[in-house]
C-alpha cells in the first residue's frame, strides 16, 4: 500500500454513536520517528543520519527514514544498510525506539480531542481532525488551524509544531492531498466548491492503491488525478474493478470520506524491571506468563476478555522493541494469550538483551465470565420451601429472571420450573415434591 494509506474500500468504522466529521484537516510531519530522535539527540541535526527499520528476524537491517544530508549523499528509504554507509561513510545509524514513537502519538491525540472530539490517527505523524463546528468557537478556517497547531505547542518541542504540515479539505483524502501540497507554516485550505479543481493538479501516488495499479496507470499516460477522473468509468471497471471506480470518484472529488472519531479504550499495561539484561528466550518466556497474570488480575480489566496485546521492552544500551499481537478471538486465558507472543518473539527476537519488559492490553472482547443464571442475591440461601413468591421476591439472579422474561414473550409462557417441597416425610416419593412455574 502506497506510503501506509488506508485502502479505498472501507474499513470497519466507529461504533454508530460516535461523531463524524465532513471538514477534514490533516497534520502530517514527514519523518516522524527520525524527528524525535533529533529531538533527543539535537548534536545530529546537522549530520547524515538515517533510522533503520525494525528488524524482523535475523538478517542485516535497511534504512526506514533518513536526513536530508544523508538525501544529499544518496542515501534512500529502503536501502540496505551496507549500501548506504558504502554512499555516505560518515553516516549514522539509529535503531528504532517504537515505544517512544507511540508514547509521542498517544500525547498528541490526548490533546488533539481537547480541541475536537473527532480525532482519527490514520498513521504514526498522520492524524485527521474533525472540524465540523470549530467555526462557531474559533472563527475563520485559518483561525481554526492556527487554534489546532497552539494546541500542540504543550505537547511537541517548537521546532516539530513549526515543522508540521497542515491541509483542510472535505474528506481525509482531500486533506491529505492538501497537506502534502501545503508547505510548514503554511496551510493549504480548500472549500467544497474548489475541492474538484485542486485535486485535478495533484499527483496520481496520492490516492491509497496498490503500486501495481499506480504504475499501469502510468504506462497508460496517467499521471495527475484530473486525467484519471477524465478516463472513462467503464474502462476502469474493466481494467482494475471496483478500486477503479473508487479511485476516479476520490480524483474528481465525489467521494467524501468523513473523518470518523476512534473508540480508543484506555490500555492496561504493566511491566516488570529485570535485574539484569536478559536475553534468553526462556527466561522471556517465563517473565511473560507473570506479565499476563498481573495484567489479567489487574482492577481496570473488569472481566473483559483480550483481543490485542502488545509486548515490548527497552532494550540494553538504548532503544525498544515491540510486538503486537491481534488474537483472532478473545481470550483471558494466560496460555491463550502467551501462545502468539512466544510466536512473535520466535519470529521477532530483540536485537539486544532486554533491561525490561512490559506488556500492554490495547483491545478488548466481550467480558469473560458471564453471570451465573441460578446465582442467588442472598450469599447462596436456598429458596424457601413453599414459598410462592420466591421468583418475584429477588432471590433469584436478576439473569434468570430475564431469561424468564424473554421465554415468556417468545413461548407464551415459562417452560422453567422449580422444586418445591409438599410432603417430605411421604412413604411415597412422588407425593415429596412438586413441580411450579417459575414466575408463579
Amino acid at each position: 500500500m502506497k506510503n501506509g494509506l488506508a485502502p479505498l474500500s472501507p474499513s470497519p468504522s466507529s461504533a454508530p454513536d460516535l461523531p463524524e466529521s465532513r471538514m477534514a484537516l490533516c497534520l502530517w510531519l514527514p519523518t516522524f520517528e527520525l524527528r524525535l530522535e533529533l529531538v533527543r539527540s539535537p548534536e545530529l541535526d546537522t549530520t547524515s543520519v538515517a533510522l533503520l527499520e525494525p528488524q524482523e528476524g535475523a538478517g542485516a537491517g535497511r534504512i526506514l527514514q533518513i536526513s536530508e544530508r544523508a538525501a544529499e549523499a544518496g542515501v534512500r528509504p529502503g536501502m540496505s544498510v551496507s549500501r548506504a554507509v558504502a554512499l555516505c561513510p560518515s553516516l549514522t545509524l539509529l535503531e528504532p525506539d517504537p515505544t517512544h514513537y507511540d508514547a509521542a502519538m498517544a500525547m498528541i491525540l490526548e490533546r488533539l480531542v481537547q480541541v475536537s472530539p473527532v480525532v482519527q490517527a490514520e498513521e504514526r505523524g498522520r492524524i485527521q481532525v474533525g472540524m465540523d463546528g470549530l467555526e462557531r468557537l474559533f472563527g475563520s478556517p485559518e483561525r481554526q488551524v492556527e487554534r489546532v497547531l497552539h494546541a500542540l505547542m504543550d505537547t511537541l518541542p517548537r521546532p516539530l509544531v513549526a515543522a508540521l504540515r497542515a491541509g483542510r479539505a472535505p474528506g481525509t483524502f482531500g486533506a491529505r492531498v492538501a497537506a502534502v501540497a501545503a508547505r510548514p507554516g503554511t496551510p493549504v485550505l480548500v472549500e467544497e466548491e474548489g475541492l474538484a479543481s485542486f485535486l485535478a493538479s495533484r499527483s496520481i501516488s496520492t490516492l491509497p492503491v496498490p503500486d501495481e495499479m499506480l504504475e499501469r496507470l502510468r504506462r497508460l499516460g496517467v499521471e495527475r488525478l484530473g486525467a484519471l477522473g477524465a478516463l472513462p468509468p467503464q474502462e476502469l471497471l474493466r481494467q482494475f474493478g471496483p478500486v477503479g471506480l473508487e479511485a476516479r470518484a476520490l480524483a474528481r472529488g465525489e467521494r467524501i470520506d468523513p473523518v470518523r472519531a476512534r473508540h480508543r479504550p484506555r490500555p492496561i499495561r504493566v511491566s516488570m524491571d529485570l535485574p539484569s539484561p536478559v536475553g534468553d528466550r526462556e527466561i522471556l518466556h517465563r517473565t511473560l506468563d507473570r506479565l499476563l497474570e498481573r495484567g489479567l488480575a489487574h482492577g481496570d480489566r473488569k472481566g473483559r476478555s483480550i483481543r490485542g496485546i502488545r509486548l515490548g521492552g527497552h532494550l540494553e544500551g538504548g532503544g525498544s522493541w515491540s510486538v503486537p499481537v491481534t488474537l483472532r478471538e478473545p481470550s483471558a486465558r494466560v496460555e491463550t494469550l502467551a501462545y502468539p507472543l512466544q510466536g512473535r518473539i520466535r519470529l521477532s527476537p530483540p536485537p539486544r538483551a532486554l533491561e525490561s519488559l512490559f506488556v500492554e492490553f490495547f483491545d478488548f472482547g466481550a467480558p469473560s465470565l458471564q453471570p451465573m443464571l441460578f446465582e442467588r442475591r442472598d450469599g447462596g440461601a436456598r429458596v424457601r420451601a413453599g414459598s410462592a413468591g420466591a421468583f418475584s421476591d429477588g432471590e433469584v439472579s436478576e439473569a434468570l429472571r430475564e431469561a424468564v422474561r424473554e421465554l415468556k414473550l417468545k413461548l407464551g409462557h415459562s417452560p422453567l420450573y422449580r422444586v418445591v417441597e409438599v410432603d417430605p416425610w411421604s412413604r411415597i416419593p412422588e407425593r415429596r415434591h412438586a413441580l411450579m412455574a417459575l414466575d408463579d
